[in-house]
């Protein structure tokens, strides 16, 4: 389970206040956002996602204004816990629409290289992944892929070289656990093109997966099914 129960929450906001997840307004202790920014979330219009080489997927947020410093944040700060678990929340309930949540049988998350993860302490979609796993209910995994030292950041490329870039960094992990036949959700913090969840999503086919969804904080991509 999570730090985040409601007794750590309650005691946490006794030395540190609680602040809402969207504009950093001080709320009660056990709330994730005020009022305002409750009634006008930023939600990413189209609840599912497609992305080529992946059975289906969600996002909580649109991947621009707001939630692009948002994301940044998440990235950058350990001090974003509640964003990470209001994204959890609206993911796993747009899960529930199709069916997904209750397919999944495994969560991991999109790997970061050692480099970054040393320098930022922590690896922002695997910070989501457990607030996702813990709502749905699901087990984690994380040793089922592996990134190399590459640092380049992917939103300077393109889209064909982002696709390269992916393939070049993204590898199923040596020793990973069997997840033969096994669906498997793999959560990022953003979907833009879909390049790197798309490669993680071929390497977890080829040590076994039998399904393998993706979501995200937020998306940028894709196309609406529900039209």
């Amino acid at each position: 389970m999570l730090k985040r129960t409601a007794g750590y929450k309650f005691i946490a906001d006794i030395f540190l206040p609680n602040r809402c997840a969207l504009c950093g307004r001080v709320i009660s202790w056990e709330g994730l956002t005020c009022p305002a920014c409750g009634e006008k979330m930023p939600l990413l219009k189209n609840k599912t996602i497609e992305v080529s080489g992946t059975d289906g997927g969600t996002a909580a947020f649109s991947y621009e204004g707001k939630i692009t410093d948002l994301i940044y944040r998440m990235k950058d700060s350990g001090e974003s816990d509640n964003f990470a678990e209001l994204c959890a929340g609206i993911i796993c309930e747009r899960l529930a629409l199709t069916g997904l949540d209750l397919r999944t049988d495994i969560v991991t998350a999109v790997p970061m290289s050692v480099r970054k993860r040393v320098r930022r302490g922590y690896n922002q979609a695997k910070l989501l992944a457990e607030f996702v796993a813990d709502i749905l209910g699901k087990k984690t995994d994380y040793t089922l892929l592996e990134r190399n030292d590459d640092s380049t950041e992917q939103h300077h490329l393109s889209q064909k070289e982002r696709e390269i870039h992916a393939r070049k960094v993204y590898k199923a992990a040596s020793g990973h656990n069997d997840i033969s036949g096994k669906n498997i959700l793999i959560v990022d913090d953003v979907i833009t093109t879909g390049a790197t969840v798309r490669t993680c999503a071929e390497k977890l086919r080829e040590i076994g997966a039998a399904e393998v969804y993706c979501c995200g904080a937020a998306a940028s991509v894709l196309k609406d099914r529900n039209k």
